[in-house]
């Protein structure tokens, strides 16, 4: 099977330039272009249709935030001329209508910054399976083998807990956001655990990543920025 072709959109430079390595590393992906904004995407997708009558591209892989609107702008324009292609959503955006609307559009995996490379390999992989299992015709009449082709989708994101942490000490993170009457940050979760603040922040990451905690930046406070967590509703 050939290199999928990948568009990065990524405003920050350095953070683009990261992702372009990092496919570099993981067999079975080419990158071809990086764009910046909405207008440089649909500059260089418009460029490509004329000159090739088709985009020339297997896997979107987008940030949702951009200066001149969203990935999801970008990829809602090329469904829209028939882009049949995959789509990787990376991002700080944690609200659920913007989930809702990468999944609506297409999105295979769904991966919250910060990350690290393991978490972006594991997600591609997954990725990469996914889009072996449908490749080539003929049919397939077992329900168990169309239902493992689609939870493949999802596979990635139930791996096991990263180095370093523990189910318990996760348990009791989670358990006091469950019963908080507000947000709370990294480090009142952690005094209320006894464990670091950094310690606190893996912990809660790895459960936003997971979906199981929403995050948003707490303003009105001096000093560094922080971030505060909510558990996410049934």
């Amino acid at each position: 099977m050939a290199d999928l072709r990948v568009l990065v959109i990524e405003d920050d430079p350095t953070t683009g330039a990261v992702y372009v390595e990092y496919l570099r590393k993981v067999p079975g992906f080419a990158h071809e272009f990086t764009a910046r904004s909405v207008a440089e995407a649909q500059r260089f997708l418009g460029a490509r249709l004329r000159e090739t009558s088709t985009f020339g591209i297997d896997v979107v892989l987008m940030d949702i935030h951009l200066p001149d609107g969203t990935g999801l702008d970008v990829v809602r324009s090329m469904r829209n001329v028939g882009y049949e292609g995959s789509v990787l959503a990376m991002t700080a955006a944690t609200d659920r209508a913007t989930i809702r609307s990468a999944r609506n559009l297409g999105a295979v995996q769904y991966l919250i910054k910060p990350f690290t490379f393991a978490d972006f390999e594991s997600r591609l992989a997954a990725f990469r399976q996914l889009s072996t299992e449908y490749t080539g015709g003929g049919e397939i009449s077992d329900q168990a083998e169309i239902d493992r082709m689609f939870g493949a989708r999802t596979e990635a994101a139930s791996s096991s807990l990263p180095k370093g942490l523990t189910e318990s000490t996760l348990a009791a993170v989670q358990e006091r956001l469950t019963h908080a009457t507000a947000p709370l940050s990294a480090g009142e979760v952690g005094e209320a655990v006894g464990i670091s603040r950094v310690t606190s922040r893996r912990y809660l990451e790895h459960l936003t990543r997971r979906g199981d905690v929403t995050r948003q930046p707490r303003y009105g406070t001096p000093g560094r920025p922080e971030h505060e967590y909510t558990i996410t509703a049934p």
